[in-house]
């Protein structure tokens, strides 16, 4: 929410200390340190006396196993991530504290524009090396057997349950180049086999043209090797595990990095890798809050779009014009949709927005988002949103 623009300006540790940390809702903070955050009452909140507990404890830890250790022996009574591979005991053993609900967001992969593992390639030949990479992935295994939690396949970037022009249809419903809602590549299982037939023709025809890889008999040799990053979580770095499979069967090398969260950030907004571990969520109902990150110089930009020698890549096009790099196309792009007061126009702008972003294959869909949690059945109050806020200011523990 607002801050005062005077105390913030100019202190960027603002947030980082309880001293110096600002806000206007029901709490305030009044202990930050490296093991956790300590919520109390905010007395000046407009709606106090509704505000039910007066302290929240918020524990600092990504270990998933911990997080569950510490639910079952009492200590925590809400956490946001589970083990991974122990969901389906989970929603046997704990069927009304377990919860999933839907969440506007997509888990995909980025890839860096500007890899090194891949600056021997035309630009034209890294976007088929991109877009076969991400067609080698069986989604609907993913979901089942990886993510575990009642995720949907993805096959466009903005996700399900966002709204078109309208306000009733999905944008998906018309998404894709043809705007058939078909997305950008098939995600039914019964087209998976295709997929990989589809992502070995771009290969060889890579192979062809470079000549800096073969192909033969569906096995590549000579691939540059590539490294995929990733935070620390049993469900990321279990995909991760599939992911080196999958394109091990093809003869293709894939690394893999596990790093502590902060670090893993730095690395990928530094563009400091060649495919990562990605996922955004919307803070509301527009697909502008997925379109708007790509833009050259948005702190998001992790696929590096419109930097360095990908700035000079002169291959884009926009309102009649063509050889256009990354600023002249789709930030004006982006631009233009932010001007504009009619909504037809709007979302059509966003549509090709959609479209300039995929046909680079530097985004990877991998499944649209579901938000899962376990809240104490002794928690009473509680609830939550699809945006993945989770609110406490009216909860508290039942009377026994």
């Amino acid at each position: 929410m607002p801050v005062k623009k005077d105390v913030v300006d100019g202190n960027d540790a603002w947030a980082t200390k309880a001293e110096s940390y600002i806000g206007n809702g029901p709490y305030k903070v009044t202990e930050l340190n490296q093991s956790q955050m300590v919520m109390e009452k905010n007395e000046y909140y407009h709606n106090v006396d509704a505000v039910v507990t007066d302290k929240i404890v918020w524990p600092f830890n990504e270990d998933d196993s911990s997080l569950l250790a510490n639910y079952k022996n009492g200590s925590y009574l809400f956490i946001d991530s589970v083990p991974n591979d122990q969901i389906k005991t989970i929603k046997a053993d704990y069927p009304t504290e377990y919860q999933v609900m839907g969440q506007l967001g997509t888990y995909y992969v980025s890839f860096n524009m500007n890899d090194p593992a891949l600056a021997d390639f035309t630009p034209e030949e890294q976007i088929s090396i991109r877009k076969a990479l991400g067609l080698m992935l069986e989604r609907n295994y993913i979901c089942a057997e990886i993510g575990l939690a009642d995720q949907q396949p993805a096959n466009s970037f903005v996700p399900i349950d966002m709204t078109d022009a309208d306000g009733v249809t999905e944008f998906v419903a018309t998404n894709g180049v043809n705007r058939d809602g078909k997305g950008y590549f098939s995600v039914a299982e019964a087209d998976y086999a295709a997929n990989c037939d589809e992502a070995i023709k771009l290969l060889e025809d890579v192979a062809k043209s470079s000549g800096k890889f073969t192909v033969a008999d569906n096995k590549v040799t000579g691939f540059p090797t590539m490294t995929y990053i990733t935070n620390e979580g049993t469900g990321h770095e279990a995909l991760a595990t599939y992911m080196q499979g999958v394109y091990a069967k093809y003869g293709i090398t894939m690394q893999i990095e596990v790093q502590e969260w902060n670090t893993f950030l730095d690395t990928r907004k530094a563009g400091d890798y060649s495919m990562a571990r990605n996922g955004w969520l919307s803070d509301y109902n527009d697909p502008i809050s997925f379109l708007d990150m790509w833009i050259s110089e948005s702190g998001n930009n992790d696929c590096q779009f419109g930097k360095d020698g990908h700035a000079t890549y002169a291959a884009y096009s926009y309102n009649g014009k063509d050889g256009l790099t990354w600023a002249e196309s789709y930030d004006k792009l982006i631009a233009d949709i932010k001007a504009s007061n009619d909504p037809a126009t709007r979302f059509e702008l966003m549509h090709k927005a959609e479209d300039m972003i995929m046909s680079t294959g530097a985004i990877c869909p991998i499944y649209y988002y579901t938000d899962q949690y376990m809240c104490s059945d002794s928690i009473d109050g509680f609830f939550a949103s699809p945006l993945g806020y989770k609110y406490f200011m009216y909860a508290g523990i039942k009377a026994e």
